[in-house]
């Protein structure tokens, strides 16, 4: 019957889940009374004397370039960390005696960080990389859109293609001359329309387009912005320090002196742009470079209702330049 009660009690013994610290909350594996040598019902007497004895045993001055002996030696330094708080010691023998009960820890007493496997700064390459070949398709793309649209608008004899359209026809009137007295076919219709849509597509693509319709160029790539950014940013400075000197000594500002200077008054090109001819001329015309002279204008005028959306800004400012009237959806 004995025998049966013991068989009974090692069965269920071998039943019950071994408990391991597979995620190193207290001492890892093994766990801490095993890394000392001492039972669970140590006092802390025989717990900072067994950890005075394996310190002084594993310590990296007796065992220099040992890496076993280090690692020991920060095992049983943990070790007697643990079992020596109260706190920490209490939980170690309630999970020990409650093993099914562990998986607690990974969301109770957990404290999450973020630790990416990947470098930031890898990271932040290859971000920067993938922009730098994006932007020039997207650019490209943008510079076709605009030139359809122009190409469209001229071969429609619209107000925004005028320009074109007349130079085209010159051309396409020159060269039915040539045809004539070179005594070779006349063109068709159909050959005159194409001859015109080819015409028009060399001359907007010749044309001085917007800078944010205009053809890729290297110096548009972002990588290149980037490596010149503090180069612009140092010509800007040293440019702004040349106008104020000028201003200070009394020397008179050309037009474009004058606008520069104003329109870091307003706030940027934007807001240049988006004042009428007359605002812009009454500026220039009463030196208003000078900041008292600025700040009078500026008291003046009545308060805008509402900013410029950026599209019309930006028809302004292609209107200045010579630019088709005209904005492209965005």
């Amino acid at each position: 019957m004995r025998v049966a009660a013991l068989a009974i009690a090692a069965t269920a013994a071998a039943a019950t889940p071994k408990f391991e610290d597979k995620w190193e909350k207290f001492c890892g594996v093994p766990d801490c009374y095993t890394e000392l040598g001492l039972f669970p019902n140590a006092t802390k007497a025989q717990i900072r004397r067994a950890y005075r004895s394996l310190s002084l045993e594993f310590h990296p001055d007796k065992n220099p370039g040992d890496s076993r002996a280090l690692r020991k030696f920060n095992r049983v330094a943990r070790a007697n960390e643990v079992l020596t708080d109260d706190e920490q010691r209490k939980k170690l023998d309630y999970y020990t005696e409650n093993p099914s009960e562990y998986w607690s820890l990974y969301g109770t007493y957990v404290d999450f960080s973020y630790a990416p496997k990947t470098s930031l700064k890898g990271v932040l390459f290859i971000l920067l990389v993938f922009a730098a070949l994006v932007q020039p398709a997207l650019q490209y793309s943008k510079y076709q859109e605009y030139t359809k649209a122009l190409v469209k608008a001229a071969l429609a004899r619209a107000p925004e293609g005028a320009v074109f359209r007349k130079e085209a026809d010159e051309i396409v009137a020159e060269e039915s001359k040539k045809r004539k007295k070179g005594k070779k076919t006349k063109m068709t219709s159909q050959e005159e329309k194409a001859f015109l849509k080819e015409t028009l597509q060399r001359l907007v693509a010749k044309s001085d387009l917007p800078d944010e319709y205009a053809f890729p160029s290297l110096r548009d790539n972002l990588f290149v912005k980037v490596a010149t950014y503090p180069l612009s940013m140092f010509k800007s400075g040293a440019r702004s320090s040349e106008l104020k000197k000028k201003i200070a000594s009394g020397a008179v500002l050309d037009a474009d002196e004058a606008q520069e200077v104003i329109e870091g008054y307003l706030g940027g090109a934007d807001a240049w742009d988006s004042l009428s001819g007359s605002e812009q001329h009454k500026l220039l015309s009463t030196k208003c470079y000078l900041k008292e002279n600025f700040d009078k204008w500026q008291a003046t005028r009545p308060e805008v209702a509402s900013p410029l959306k950026a599209s019309t800004k930006r028809e302004i400012r292609q209107r200045k330049k010579g630019a088709p009237a005209f904005v492209m959806d965005e």
